[in-house]
């Protein structure tokens, strides 16, 4: 699952926007919190994600971002988030070339294509709607 992350916008304007891939979710222990931190009362709501590029200027043919997984030293850039700074998610599809990969399919494409680009045609609030 893709999201993006501290985001201000209206529907084709992007302004401080990271898209990561959301690994887990977790929580600290509460005992490991008050045996490590006794001063926090409460341990926060934790992800894990995997870094994408920033955002540049939309594509001027199609008006839509490309984003790149981030890497660093041939890994992916990652972070540990609060989820609270995860405002919604976001709809990526792959850079196609001529020809599809084969080893490309729902459960593969984040982790085998390395460019995608940001369905900015799609209001991602109304399949929640919805469902």
């Amino acid at each position: 699952m893709t999201y993006f992350l501290n985001l201000r916008s209206d529907y084709y304007y992007f302004t401080g926007v990271r898209i990561a891939q959301v690994r887990v979710a977790f929580q600290i222990p509460k005992k490991a919190i008050a045996d490590m931190a006794p001063s926090l009362d409460t341990s926060p709501h934790l992800a894990y994600v995997e870094w994408f590029s920033p955002l540049t200027s939309p594509d001027p043919k199609h008006k839509m971002y490309k984003v790149m997984q981030s890497t660093r030293n041939g890994w992916r850039s990652a972070s540990i988030i609060q989820v609270d700074t995860i405002l919604g998610s976001v709809h990526l599809f792959p850079r196609f070339g001529a020809s599809m990969a084969r080893v490309w399919n729902g459960h593969t494409i984040l982790e085998n294509c390395n460019v995608f680009y940001i369905n900015t045609f799609t209001d991602v609030d109304s399949y929640l709607r919805f469902m």
